[in-house]
Protein backbone atom coordinates (compact mmCIF):
# COMPACT_ATOMS: atom_id res chain seq x y z
CA UNK A 1 0.00 0.00 0.00
CA UNK A 2 1.33 3.73 -0.70
CA UNK A 3 1.01 6.43 1.86
CA UNK A 4 0.78 9.86 0.27
CA UNK A 5 2.03 12.72 2.39
CA UNK A 6 -0.43 15.49 2.55
CA UNK A 7 1.05 18.40 0.42
CA UNK A 8 1.01 21.25 3.12
CA UNK A 9 3.69 18.17 4.86
CA UNK A 10 5.90 18.60 2.03
CA UNK A 11 8.57 20.83 2.17
CA UNK A 12 8.19 24.27 -0.09
CA UNK A 13 11.10 22.70 -2.37
CA UNK A 14 10.34 19.30 -2.81
CA UNK A 15 6.05 20.87 -3.46
CA UNK A 16 7.89 23.09 -6.62
CA UNK A 17 10.54 19.70 -8.01
CA UNK A 18 7.34 17.88 -7.58
CA UNK A 19 5.13 20.16 -9.71
CA UNK A 20 7.96 20.75 -12.44
CA UNK A 21 8.08 16.89 -12.92
CA UNK A 22 4.66 16.09 -13.32
CA UNK A 23 2.72 19.03 -14.69
CA UNK A 24 2.15 18.70 -18.23
CA UNK A 25 3.37 22.17 -19.34
CA UNK A 26 1.78 23.61 -22.60
CA UNK A 27 3.93 25.98 -24.99
CA UNK A 28 2.54 29.03 -23.79
CA UNK A 29 3.54 28.24 -20.45
CA UNK A 30 7.03 27.73 -20.93
CA UNK A 31 8.25 31.03 -19.70
CA UNK A 32 6.38 30.61 -16.32
CA UNK A 33 8.50 26.71 -15.92
CA UNK A 34 11.92 28.70 -16.83
CA UNK A 35 10.91 31.01 -13.82
CA UNK A 36 10.56 28.48 -11.52
CA UNK A 37 14.02 26.99 -12.83
CA UNK A 38 15.68 29.79 -11.87
CA UNK A 39 13.94 29.98 -8.29
CA UNK A 40 15.51 26.36 -8.05
CA UNK A 41 18.59 27.58 -9.19
CA UNK A 42 18.68 30.17 -6.60
CA UNK A 43 17.49 28.04 -3.71
CA UNK A 44 20.76 25.57 -4.34
CA UNK A 45 23.11 28.58 -4.78
CA UNK A 46 22.51 29.75 -1.58
CA UNK A 47 22.64 25.84 -0.22
CA UNK A 48 26.52 25.99 -1.98
CA UNK A 49 24.97 23.52 -4.60
CA UNK A 50 26.49 25.26 -7.72
CA UNK A 51 26.13 22.05 -9.69
CA UNK A 52 22.61 21.78 -9.55
CA UNK A 53 22.24 25.25 -9.62
CA UNK A 54 23.86 25.21 -13.05
CA UNK A 55 21.80 22.30 -14.09
CA UNK A 56 18.46 24.19 -13.34
CA UNK A 57 19.39 27.40 -15.00
CA UNK A 58 20.24 25.00 -18.13
CA UNK A 59 17.02 24.29 -18.18
CA UNK A 60 15.13 27.66 -17.61
CA UNK A 61 16.88 28.42 -20.75
CA UNK A 62 15.63 25.82 -22.43
CA UNK A 63 12.39 26.28 -21.46
CA UNK A 64 12.59 30.53 -21.86
CA UNK A 65 15.79 32.25 -23.26
CA UNK A 66 15.61 35.30 -21.45
CA UNK A 67 18.29 38.06 -19.83
CA UNK A 68 17.88 36.70 -16.23
CA UNK A 69 18.36 33.05 -16.89
CA UNK A 70 21.43 33.46 -18.92
CA UNK A 71 23.04 35.89 -17.45
CA UNK A 72 22.63 33.89 -13.78
CA UNK A 73 23.94 31.10 -16.26
CA UNK A 74 26.80 33.05 -16.85
CA UNK A 75 27.80 34.63 -13.37
CA UNK A 76 27.54 30.90 -12.07
CA UNK A 77 29.90 29.42 -15.16
CA UNK A 78 32.31 32.16 -14.51
CA UNK A 79 33.29 31.02 -11.13
CA UNK A 80 33.89 27.70 -12.35
CA UNK A 81 38.30 26.29 -12.03
CA UNK A 82 37.09 25.02 -15.67
CA UNK A 83 38.34 26.94 -18.66
CA UNK A 84 35.15 24.89 -20.84
CA UNK A 85 32.91 26.52 -18.46
CA UNK A 86 34.28 30.04 -18.05
CA UNK A 87 34.22 30.19 -22.04
CA UNK A 88 30.24 28.96 -21.37
CA UNK A 89 30.03 32.22 -19.46
CA UNK A 90 31.30 34.53 -22.06
CA UNK A 91 28.51 33.01 -24.68
CA UNK A 92 25.72 33.23 -21.69
CA UNK A 93 27.36 37.24 -21.13
CA UNK A 94 26.75 37.48 -24.91
CA UNK A 95 22.99 36.04 -25.43
CA UNK A 96 22.46 38.27 -21.82
CA UNK A 97 23.46 41.26 -23.50
CA UNK A 98 21.52 41.12 -26.71
CA UNK A 99 18.45 40.26 -24.40
CA UNK A 100 19.10 43.09 -22.23
CA UNK A 101 16.59 45.54 -22.28
CA UNK A 102 17.71 48.40 -19.61
CA UNK A 103 20.86 50.52 -19.46
CA UNK A 104 20.66 48.72 -15.19
CA UNK A 105 20.59 45.27 -16.93
CA UNK A 106 23.09 46.14 -19.63
CA UNK A 107 25.80 47.38 -17.68
CA UNK A 108 25.30 44.43 -15.11
CA UNK A 109 26.75 42.10 -17.88
CA UNK A 110 29.59 44.10 -19.04
CA UNK A 111 30.61 44.23 -15.40
CA UNK A 112 30.39 40.49 -15.35
CA UNK A 113 31.71 40.04 -18.50
CA UNK A 114 34.87 42.55 -17.93
CA UNK A 115 35.54 40.93 -14.52
CA UNK A 116 35.80 37.32 -15.86
CA UNK A 117 37.88 38.49 -18.48
CA UNK A 118 40.30 40.33 -16.20
CA UNK A 119 40.26 37.09 -14.09
CA UNK A 120 41.58 35.30 -16.79
CA UNK A 121 44.58 37.87 -17.46
CA UNK A 122 43.08 39.84 -20.17
CA UNK A 123 42.95 43.04 -19.13
CA UNK A 124 43.04 44.74 -22.45
CA UNK A 125 39.65 43.29 -24.14
CA UNK A 126 37.70 43.80 -20.72
CA UNK A 127 38.74 47.45 -20.69
CA UNK A 128 36.18 48.78 -22.81
CA UNK A 129 33.30 46.78 -21.58
CA UNK A 130 34.20 48.02 -17.94
CA UNK A 131 34.47 51.82 -19.07
CA UNK A 132 31.03 51.16 -21.11
CA UNK A 133 29.35 49.86 -17.64
CA UNK A 134 30.55 52.75 -15.83
CA UNK A 135 29.10 54.80 -18.62
CA UNK A 136 26.11 53.02 -17.84
CA UNK A 137 25.73 53.35 -14.29
CA UNK A 138 28.46 55.60 -13.19
CA UNK A 139 26.89 55.47 -9.81
CA UNK A 140 27.82 52.10 -9.14
CA UNK A 141 30.95 51.42 -6.83
CA UNK A 142 31.31 47.68 -7.74
CA UNK A 143 31.57 48.94 -11.62
CA UNK A 144 33.99 52.25 -10.50
CA UNK A 145 36.24 50.17 -8.78
CA UNK A 146 36.88 47.16 -11.55
CA UNK A 147 37.34 50.06 -14.02
CA UNK A 148 40.23 51.81 -12.11
CA UNK A 149 41.29 47.84 -11.40
CA UNK A 150 41.44 46.96 -15.24
CA UNK A 151 43.27 50.55 -15.99
CA UNK A 152 45.85 50.31 -14.13
CA UNK A 153 46.62 46.79 -15.60
CA UNK A 154 45.77 47.93 -19.24
CA UNK A 155 48.03 50.86 -18.86
CA UNK A 156 51.50 48.40 -17.50
CA UNK A 157 50.69 45.49 -20.33
CA UNK A 158 52.96 42.18 -19.83
CA UNK A 159 53.78 40.28 -22.31
CA UNK A 160 51.35 37.79 -21.14
CA UNK A 161 48.84 40.20 -21.03
CA UNK A 162 49.25 40.44 -24.63
CA UNK A 163 49.82 37.02 -25.36
CA UNK A 164 46.53 36.38 -23.84
CA UNK A 165 44.72 38.97 -25.85
CA UNK A 166 45.88 38.20 -28.76
CA UNK A 167 46.23 34.28 -29.11
CA UNK A 168 44.28 32.84 -25.96
CA UNK A 169 41.30 35.22 -24.91
CA UNK A 170 38.11 33.87 -24.03
CA UNK A 171 36.55 37.34 -25.91
CA UNK A 172 33.70 37.39 -28.03
CA UNK A 173 32.19 40.13 -29.69
CA UNK A 174 29.05 41.57 -28.09
CA UNK A 175 25.59 41.81 -30.02
CA UNK A 176 22.66 43.99 -29.89
CA UNK A 177 19.39 43.21 -30.87
CA UNK A 178 17.41 46.38 -32.73
CA UNK A 179 16.35 48.65 -29.63
CA UNK A 180 15.95 51.71 -28.09
CA UNK A 181 18.50 52.67 -25.37
CA UNK A 182 16.89 54.31 -22.13
CA UNK A 183 17.47 57.90 -23.73
CA UNK A 184 15.54 57.48 -26.23
CA UNK A 185 18.06 56.67 -29.20
CA UNK A 186 17.32 53.58 -31.36
CA UNK A 187 20.14 51.15 -31.76
CA UNK A 188 19.38 50.10 -35.12
CA UNK A 189 21.18 46.97 -34.09
CA UNK A 190 24.44 48.65 -33.15
CA UNK A 191 25.72 48.30 -29.71
CA UNK A 192 25.85 51.43 -28.14
CA UNK A 193 26.31 53.48 -24.37
CA UNK A 194 23.89 55.31 -22.50
CA UNK A 195 24.80 58.19 -24.31
CA UNK A 196 24.09 56.75 -27.70
CA UNK A 197 27.75 56.10 -27.96
CA UNK A 198 28.93 53.00 -30.28
CA UNK A 199 30.40 50.46 -28.00
CA UNK A 200 33.70 49.01 -30.11
CA UNK A 201 33.47 45.49 -30.00
CA UNK A 202 36.03 44.37 -32.57
CA UNK A 203 35.40 41.06 -34.46
CA UNK A 204 38.68 39.50 -34.05
CA UNK A 205 41.23 38.93 -31.43
CA UNK A 206 42.51 42.95 -30.78
CA UNK A 207 44.85 44.41 -27.75
CA UNK A 208 44.70 47.99 -26.81
CA UNK A 209 48.09 49.11 -25.94
CA UNK A 210 48.56 52.21 -23.92
CA UNK A 211 50.94 54.02 -26.45
CA UNK A 212 49.34 57.42 -26.12
CA UNK A 213 50.35 60.51 -28.09
CA UNK A 214 50.42 63.99 -27.35
CA UNK A 215 48.23 66.42 -28.98
CA UNK A 216 48.17 66.20 -32.84
CA UNK A 217 51.70 64.75 -32.69
CA UNK A 218 52.94 61.18 -33.73
CA UNK A 219 54.99 62.16 -30.53
CA UNK A 220 54.78 58.94 -27.77
CA UNK A 221 54.37 60.36 -24.21
CA UNK A 222 56.80 59.93 -21.76
CA UNK A 223 54.67 57.65 -19.80
CA UNK A 224 53.92 54.77 -22.05
CA UNK A 225 56.83 55.18 -24.77
CA UNK A 226 58.61 51.96 -22.83
CA UNK A 227 55.75 50.10 -23.75
CA UNK A 228 56.64 49.98 -27.81
CA UNK A 229 59.28 47.67 -26.96
CA UNK A 230 56.94 45.28 -24.70
CA UNK A 231 54.80 45.79 -27.79
CA UNK A 232 57.64 44.70 -30.34
CA UNK A 233 59.45 41.74 -28.23
CA UNK A 234 56.09 40.18 -27.83
CA UNK A 235 54.76 40.12 -31.12
CA UNK A 236 58.21 39.00 -32.16
CA UNK A 237 58.30 35.97 -30.53
CA UNK A 238 59.20 32.97 -31.62
CA UNK A 239 55.94 31.25 -30.99
CA UNK A 240 53.78 32.40 -34.06
CA UNK A 241 56.74 33.40 -36.86
CA UNK A 242 54.52 33.70 -39.47
CA UNK A 243 51.65 35.98 -37.78
CA UNK A 244 50.30 39.05 -39.20
CA UNK A 245 49.00 42.52 -37.72
CA UNK A 246 47.23 45.02 -38.50
CA UNK A 247 47.88 48.35 -36.09
CA UNK A 248 44.92 50.75 -35.74
CA UNK A 249 45.96 54.33 -34.85
CA UNK A 250 43.67 56.55 -33.00
CA UNK A 251 42.23 59.94 -32.26
CA UNK A 252 40.58 61.71 -29.81
CA UNK A 253 37.60 63.87 -30.55
CA UNK A 254 38.86 66.82 -30.36
CA UNK A 255 40.00 68.76 -33.98
CA UNK A 256 38.01 67.95 -37.36
CA UNK A 257 38.34 64.54 -38.59
CA UNK A 258 39.32 65.63 -41.65
CA UNK A 259 42.64 65.79 -40.20
CA UNK A 260 41.97 63.05 -37.56
CA UNK A 261 41.99 60.36 -39.84
CA UNK A 262 45.24 61.14 -41.82
CA UNK A 263 46.96 61.44 -38.28
CA UNK A 264 45.74 58.17 -36.51
CA UNK A 265 47.28 56.90 -39.83
CA UNK A 266 50.44 58.81 -39.26
CA UNK A 267 50.62 57.44 -35.53
CA UNK A 268 50.26 53.90 -36.46
CA UNK A 269 52.97 54.33 -38.97
CA UNK A 270 54.87 55.67 -36.21
CA UNK A 271 54.69 52.42 -33.80
CA UNK A 272 55.37 50.26 -37.00
CA UNK A 273 59.03 52.05 -37.59
CA UNK A 274 59.37 51.70 -33.77
CA UNK A 275 58.69 48.12 -33.17
CA UNK A 276 60.74 47.17 -36.59
CA UNK A 277 63.54 49.23 -35.55
CA UNK A 278 63.39 46.97 -32.72
CA UNK A 279 62.23 43.93 -34.07
CA UNK A 280 63.30 43.46 -38.07
CA UNK A 281 61.79 40.10 -38.57
CA UNK A 282 58.39 42.42 -37.98
CA UNK A 283 59.01 44.32 -41.24
CA UNK A 284 56.22 43.87 -43.86
CA UNK A 285 54.09 41.75 -41.96
CA UNK A 286 51.96 44.49 -40.32
CA UNK A 287 49.35 46.75 -41.87
CA UNK A 288 49.07 50.02 -40.97
CA UNK A 289 45.37 52.15 -40.86
CA UNK A 290 43.82 54.81 -39.10
CA UNK A 291 40.25 55.34 -37.32
CA UNK A 292 40.30 58.80 -37.03
CA UNK A 293 38.38 59.98 -33.75
CA UNK A 294 35.44 57.11 -34.77
CA UNK A 295 36.13 54.47 -32.26
CA UNK A 296 36.76 56.05 -28.70
CA UNK A 297 37.37 53.72 -25.66
CA UNK A 298 36.22 57.04 -23.17
CA UNK A 299 33.48 58.83 -23.81
CA UNK A 300 34.41 60.92 -20.61
CA UNK A 301 35.19 64.68 -21.69
CA UNK A 302 38.78 64.96 -19.78
CA UNK A 303 41.74 65.02 -20.54
CA UNK A 304 42.30 61.27 -19.09
CA UNK A 305 39.64 60.48 -21.79
CA UNK A 306 41.39 61.64 -24.46
CA UNK A 307 44.56 60.56 -23.94
CA UNK A 308 43.32 57.35 -23.19
CA UNK A 309 41.77 57.69 -26.83
CA UNK A 310 44.60 58.91 -29.12
CA UNK A 311 46.02 55.18 -28.52
CA UNK A 312 47.47 52.49 -30.46
CA UNK A 313 44.69 48.88 -31.07
CA UNK A 314 46.99 46.01 -32.60
CA UNK A 315 44.63 43.13 -34.69
CA UNK A 316 45.83 39.63 -35.75
CA UNK A 317 45.36 39.74 -39.70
Amino acid sequence: MRFLVPPMLLPPMLLLISALSVSPVRAETDCALGERYIELARARQEAADLDEAVQFLRQAIDACPNYEAHQSFGDLESQSPQRDDRARAVDAFVAAYELAATDAERARTLFSYSRLLNKEGDPTNAYPLIKSAHDLDPTDADIKRLSDQIEVRVNNPTKDSITRGLWDSLYKPLRLASATTAHGKATSGSLTNASGNALNSTQQPAVIIPINFETGTTIVDEPTRANIAILAHTLAAPDHPNQLFIFVGHADVRGVERNNLPLSKRRAEAIYQAVTLLEPSLRGRIEVIGKGSSEPIDFGENEQAYRANRRLQVLLR
